[in-house]
């Protein structure tokens, strides 16, 4: 029987792991999306630059054939043609009064010229705009949140309370638990503390909570945040905040000022850089990089026995 019980446990925590596969290939997936759709945009805009290109080189094609025709009209009706240098002008000055001025080849051959040198100026122009609005779509508006240092700041960890907390229906590793973080309505979390923390120590317990991960299923149940925990492979205790606490009290870090992220991008991968500087020192305080996880005015976050470990 008990063999039976330790199997049954290894396929809850591979079934565990396997969701959390599934969340990554996921994401893995919208991520291939976007890319394609980036490199079809680019596709299209190099295809209508080259279709304008086409366009202008008819359009100035059609212009000269213009030209010559109306140049042989005047011949036919007895206009003298001038040849005029490049970079000169025609002055009337040049021509007796009873003379017809040869105006057709400089002032009419020039608007036509004018007319397609301004066309071609447009499609130009329509197709810089589209590249620069492409442009400003893939670079990231200024002061947002890409542009922040990776650092404790961005986490929204607060102070919670566990209300109530049950087995998960199915998974025996599983615990679904109710957290009030000081919102109007409380949070369901699904934590992975059947081993380590019996049941009714889950009831009416503060914790220390992280609020602004992206809401993940869990055997078919959607979790909206992390409970904060000491941890290593033997043993795992729940952090606890200091007396007074309430919960949706911030947790803040002196030294890393700063407002949280609404949510962690999780194509950002922001969590996994800061949570290995997260461990409680040689005192059980909760600390980032060496500085106590604090509510302030309150005190500090601790593990109840655990030193020197990692926190997760």
């Amino acid at each position: 029987m008990a063999a039976n019980n330790a199997v049954l446990n290894r396929l809850e925590q591979k079934g565990a792991e396997a969701d959390q596969v599934i969340e990554y290939l996921k994401q893995q997936v919208a991520l291939l999306k976007e890319k394609a759709m980036s490199t079809l945009v680019l596709q299209a805009s190099l295809r209508e630059e080259k279709k304008l290109r086409v366009e202008n080189a008819k359009l100035k094609k059609e212009i000269e054939g213009l030209k010559q025709e109306l140049i042989q009209a005047e011949i036919r009706n007895g206009v003298k043609q001038i040849a005029v240098p490049p970079g000169t002008t025609v002055s009337t000055a040049s021509f007796s009064d009873d003379v017809p001025q040869p105006t057709a080849v400089t002032s009419s051959g020039s608007k036509d010229q004018i007319k397609g040198e301004d066309e071609e100026k447009k499609k130009k122009e329509k197709v810089g705009k589209k590249g620069e609005k492409k442009e400003e779509k893939q670079q990231p508006a200024a002061g947002s949140s890409d542009a922040k240092p990776v650092s404790v700041s961005r986490l929204d960890l607060r102070v919670g309370c566990i209300i109530t907390a049950e087995k998960h229906p199915d998974a025996d590793t599983l615990y679904v638990e109710e957290v009030d973080v000081g919102e109007a309505s409380p949070r369901t979390v699904v934590s992975g503390l059947v081993k380590h923390v019996p049941l009714d120590q889950m009831q009416n317990r503060m914790a220390i909570l992280l609020c602004n991960l992206k809401p993940a299923k869990m055997r078919g149940v959607v979790s909206q945040a992390m409970v904060m925990c000491a941890s290593s492979p033997e043993k795992v205790e729940i952090l606890a905040p200091p007396p007074g606490a309430v919960p949706g009290d911030r947790i803040t870090f002196e030294g890393f000022p700063g407002d949280p992220e609404k949510e962690l991008n999780p194509k950002k991968k922001i969590w996994e850089q800061i949570q290995p500087d997260l461990h409680t020192n040689d005192q059980c305080v909760a600390t980032y990089k060496g500085v106590p996880f604090e509510v302030k005015g309150k005190g500090v976050c601790r593990a109840e026995t655990m030193a020197n470990s990692g926190i997760k």
